[in-house]
């Protein structure tokens, strides 16, 4: 044990000093080795630094504890296996030193890998993707030893920085103008993307993320938040991007972190007197320096709101229910009603009993979704009705609107031997709308923690799938105009469905009593005469009865008689 400590600590002192510099097999291994391991790296990272770098004083480079964190996350293996891509999203604040720690990285990416990699540092703009390029010229520049590795220097003209053995480090931008095209074809072996917020979705997915792929390049994207209709948002907080991207969020508590560096890049009260300038609620404080995605005034829901939504259970399985099991505490079947492309989406909401109140929740969910020649009506009335049966449902609610006109005579019909209460609901559009009446009680009811829903991160396989769409398709939610832009109403973005949401919201007000009124119940209103008054009014009770009434018959009398 002890002669193999020896000479690891022997390999990465020649590693450091440059003894080993020309056997690039050699130096390959070694910094693979190293790249599984994290502690290892953390000191390999700490020794270069010392030995070759300097900072703006002079001084043998010693970076802060959020500085080192981003270097040793980019330059390993996650959990240390080689077999998986090393993919990250970072957020931090303006001076924190980020764009400086990974120009830090680059360097020692180079210094072991001399032959034949592609570097790329990409960013919105010319002068954004220079900044980091520009640190590492001056990297090696600063040292006559790491200077004598570069073959070239091009500081113009699609600017490159050469090594002898042939490991090339490039800048390009990536903006409206040039349609991504400067990373198209591309296939870099190590990725940066700095202001990667700032970069248009669409350009980012047709030109940056497919670059990576065939290498299996380290890709890392850092940057402050702006839109939530953004890559960036999603690494960060989508949970289908969960297990393939690092996230490492920092604010400027962070930043003033000195550990062992001579100087943080602020110290606290500067930063309480720029809270003081800007408004601790000031939208530029929240995203420059506490590093928060800001919710727009157009979303529906929070994504804070619906992660605290979250509860470690999970969904329980209608096939496994007992018939003689366990009963479920006001049950409600709500199904949104599938219409052309989008799927038929059925959650199942049941009451509990907490300190503060009743509480939903959702106990089961899926999606039925569109075959090539429409939906299957027979097979998905059938479906929505077992699945009520097997939780025994107080109710079933569905989405009448349109298509859904096609169910609802038949389900009310099943449900009637079943004892299920059957609300056919519509949504009507506008502020005074069922729809945004409901959906209002329905962020009140997840802003007040009374809405509970299983955490995707705990489940497996389907239902991880069928809840990270849940989330996916509340965080995108958001209010827009109708088609005379006189009228706001609630619905997806272009290209996107609210399935999930139509489905929940009416579980929901079904699951805790506050369903519009009228989109309650369908009223029933029978024939009057003045001795009776109301009867035959709906007023709560069963809508048979089983009794036989007398009904009167109205003639004109011709004769007056």
């Amino acid at each position: 044990m002890m002669k193999a400590v020896k000479k690891e600590t022997t390999a990465l002192k020649r590693a450091i000093s440059g003894r080993n510099s020309y056997d690039s097999v050699r130096m390959e291994k070694f910094f693979e080795e190293i790249r599984c391991d994290e502690r290892k790296m953390e000191q390999l990272v700490r020794a270069f630094c010392e030995t070759y770098l300097i900072d703006k004083n002079q001084r043998p480079l010693r970076l802060r504890p959020l500085q080192l964190q981003i270097i040793t996350k980019s330059l390993t293996y996650p959990k240390g296996n080689p077999d998986v891509q090393r993919k990250m999203a970072i957020l931090a604040p303006r001076g924190s030193g980020k764009s400086w720690a990974l120009s830090v990285a680059v360097v020692i990416w180079m210094f072991f890998r001399r032959f034949r990699d592609v570097v790329f540092v990409i960013a919105p703009s010319e002068d954004q993707a220079a900044l980091i390029f520009n640190y590492v010229y001056r990297h090696f520049r600063d040292n006559v030893f790491l200077n004598s590795l570069i073959g070239a220097y091009k500081l113009h003209n699609k600017p490159s920085i050469k090594m002898k053995g042939g490991t090339l480090l490039r800048r390009a931008p990536i903006a409206p103008s040039n349609q991504g095209q400067a990373i198209r074809g591309q296939h870099p072996t190590f990725l940066i993307v700095d202001e990667s917020p700032l970069i248009a979705d669409t350009l980012f997915i047709d030109n940056v993320e497919p670059c990576i792929v065939a290498n299996k390049a380290p890709f890392i994207n850092l940057g402050t938040p702006k839109s939530k209709e953004n890559h960036m948002h999603r690494y960060l907080y989508d949970e289908s991007y969960a297990d393939t991207f690092e996230r490492m969020h920092f604010n400027w508590r962070d930043a003033v972190i000195k550990g062992e560096a001579y100087e943080p890049p602020y110290d606290e009260e500067e930063m309480l007197n720029k809270m003081i300038e800007w408004g601790e609620d000031s939208i530029h404080w929240k995203t420059e320096y506490e590093c928060e995605f800001v919710e727009s005034v157009s979303n529906v829901f929070n994504t804070k709101h619906l992660r605290n939504c979250f509860d470690n259970y999970a969904f329980i399985r209608p096939e496994a229910i007992e018939p003689d099991g366990k009963k479920f505490t006001n049950c409600s079947v709500a199904v949104d009603i599938g219409k052309s492309v989008n799927s038929t989406v059925i959650s199942v909401w049941t009451t509990e009993k907490s300190e503060g109140g009743n509480i939903a929740r959702l106990i089961y969910l899926e999606e039925i979704g569109p075959k090539s020649g429409g939906h299957d009506i027979p097979y998905q009335r059938e479906r929505i009705m077992a699945i009520a049966r097997s939780f025994s449902a107080s109710r079933v609610i569905i989405d009448a609107t349109g298509i859904g006109g096609a169910f609802e005579q038949e389900i009310r019909l099943e449900c009637i031997p079943a004892s299920i209460h059957f609300i056919p609901f519509v949504f009507t559009g506008g502020p005074k709308g069922t729809k945004t009446y409901a959906y209002r009680d329905y962020v009140s009811f997840i802003q007040k923690g009374m809405v509970r829903v299983p955490n995707p991160e705990n489940l497996t396989g389907p239902d991880k799938k069928l809840m990270s769409k849940w989330y996916k398709e509340h965080s995108v939610l958001e209010y827009v105009m109708d088609a005379t832009q006189k009228t706001e109403k609630i619905g997806a973005p272009t290209g996107k469905h609210d399935d999930y949401c139509d489905s929940s919201v009416m579980g929901i007000h079904a699951t805790l009593g506050m369903l519009p009124a009228e989109s309650s119940f369908s009223s029933m209103r029978l024939g009057m005469n003045k001795r009776n008054g109301q009867r035959g009014t709906y007023s709560g009770v069963s809508m048979t009865s089983s009794g036989r009434s007398q009904n009167t018959v109205y003639k004109s009398n011709p004769r007056g008689l």
